[in-house]
């Protein structure tokens, strides 16, 4: 009988060692992975605040029933973390009365919106009334296949969701050097005191001066109290096509509220914007209420872009008088 040609035999052997070497790696590559993975997931603290937040919006705010029966004007509000730590949902009902319950659904770093309405909406959390302090972005074709391919960031995110856990392990235990279980305790109480504000968040990180209130002389370089901050509406968006889609299918109106500045820091709004009520479309009804910044001073921001809790009580305050004032709450 003719035995195997010995590089027929080598082959084989070669081709077997190698099926085994990648075996092994996808082995203890699947296993640090899970790892890293139960440790992101059992480490739910050590995150940047932000982050903290932003997942507790989607997870435990937008998730829950935010609203009951007897809530005559149910309203959800949406912008970044300037509105977030600017609007005070308990102190905004009292303003407008018996019947209101506002739930603060601003977002730390980012002033999308629409994930979040909708994961609300899903929830069974239908407002009569949705306030935006940014409005819809002008894109107005989806994302190609390529564009997704390009975002480099969204890919890591999903195939790795505990890449940053390194860093915010080393930052966390630099941080609270002193006392690491004091430190996670106190991050997991910050959580929870803002879901019982229902989303406001008075961002401490970021304060840096007595009593939580920029100097009254505080002024930046790159302030110019010649320019005016005109927000952007786009008339045609994706974004804008599915709030309207929604705004129809559930009934309810979408109000897009002024933000706000430092004195100093941009020109003062136009007398004529103080009280605007402009229609941006009427059905659904989706309007203009007020300049598109309000100015406020210096000893009422905690850093150069965030109110402090004063600043935000003057804020939610002005914000209540407005709407009531043009009858858009009543």
């Amino acid at each position: 009988m003719q035995s195997a040609h010995p590089s027929n035999v080598g082959h084989a052997a070669g081709w077997h060692a190698a099926g085994w070497a990648v075996g092994r790696f996808l082995v203890l590559f699947a296993a640090v992975w899970l790892a890293c993975y139960f440790l992101h997931r059992s480490l739910p603290f050590v995150k940047p605040g932000s982050d903290i937040v932003y997942e507790a919006k989607y997870q435990r705010l937008a998730d829950t029933q935010m609203f009951g029966p007897g809530d005559r004007n149910r309203i959800l509000v949406f912008g970044n973390s300037k509105l977030m730590a600017s609007f005070r949902p308990d102190e905004f009902d009292a303003a407008i009365g018996p019947g209101t319950r506002s739930v603060n659904l601003a977002l730390p770093g980012d002033g999308r919106f629409l994930p979040l309405l909708e994961a609300a909406l899903a929830a069974g959390n239908v407002p009569t009334h949705v306030f935006l302090s940014v409005a819809w972005d002008a894109q107005a074709s989806p994302p190609t296949l390529l564009d997704r391919l390009h975002d480099d960031s969204a890919i890591a995110d999903r195939l790795m969701p505990f890449r940053r856990l390194a860093r915010d392990v080393t930052t966390f235990a630099f941080l609270n050097r002193f006392d690491f279980a004091r430190g996670y305790r106190d991050a997991e109480s910050e959580r929870e005191r803002m879901l019982a504000q229902r989303g406001w968040y008075f961002i401490h990180s970021q304060s840096h001066y007595p009593g939580d209130r920029l100097p009254d002389d505080y002024r930046l370089p790159t302030d110019r109290a010649d320019w005016t901050d005109l927000r952007a509406v786009p008339q045609r968006s994706l974004v804008r096509s599915r709030l309207e889609e929604l705004a129809r299918d559930h009934g309810f109106v979408v109000t897009l509220i002024p933000s706000y500045a430092r004195v100093g820091e941009i020109a003062p709004p136009a007398s004529a914007d103080l009280e605007r009520l402009a229609i941006v479309s009427r059905s659904p009804l989706i309007e203009i209420a007020g300049p598109d910044d309000w100015l406020y001073p210096a000893a009422d921001f905690a850093d150069p872009v965030h109110l402090n809790p004063s600043g935000a009580r003057l804020y939610t305050q002005d914000l209540a008088r407005l709407l009531k004032e043009l009858d858009i709450i009543k």
